[in-house]
């Protein structure tokens, strides 16, 4: 029997900005387009989506839904380069991973690797 495990790691690209910048800590933040464009949100902090906010949503119905919302544009190579230093983890437990995005990931942990022993 295969043992399968879906890793999503829930408001990543807005967890590191906060873990970034101090001062969008605590803060309703959304990563992606402007409202004033044809934007749309990236991801958002656990602050913002007590407002409704989600990915895929339009930044314009964003900020009507929380309009202290802060917007920052992505930084794709910083997200890169966490997701780069998290792979370590998931290969403690098994060699078979299938990265779906940075965020995201299944980890086929069928056998054990020996971690703990």
């Amino acid at each position: 029997m295969r043992k399968i495990i879906h890793v999503d790691m829930d408001a990543f690209y807005a967890s590191v900005e906060q873990r970034d910048n101090v001062a969008y800590q605590g803060k309703p933040l959304a990563v992606g387009g402007s409202p004033n464009t044809r934007g749309v949100v990236c991801a958002a902090s656990y602050e913002a989506r007590r407002f409704g906010i989600h990915s895929a949503m339009s930044s314009k119905v964003a900020l009507q839904r929380c309009p202290h919302l802060i917007f920052v544009s992505p930084r794709f190579e910083s997200y890169r380069a966490i997701s780069a230093q998290i792979r370590p983890i998931f290969e403690r437990h098994t060699d078979i991973i299938e990265p779906i995005a940075l965020d995201e990931a299944y980890l086929d942990v069928s056998e054990n690797k020996g971690v703990g022993k």
